[in-house]
């Protein structure tokens, strides 16, 4: 009887870890997904910052 309890806490533990995983999996994909346009923006928005400062560094002095 004690094994058969062992097994089923043991199962019931591994049940909660696999859900507990799925959710924060699921958080991550969801929230990559939202952020998606915006990290795009982001990205176009720094290098056309860098572009700007390597313009200003090589343009020559007068």
């Amino acid at each position: 009887m004690r094994s058969l309890r062992n097994s089923l806490q043991a199962k019931a533990q591994r049940g909660q870890a696999m859900v507990e995983y799925v959710v924060v999996t699921a958080g991550f994909l969801g929230f990559t997904l939202i952020g998606w346009p915006f990290l795009t923006q982001l990205i176009n928005a720094l290098h056309r910052y860098f572009q700007s400062i390597y313009y200003i560094i090589q343009s020559p002095v007068p």
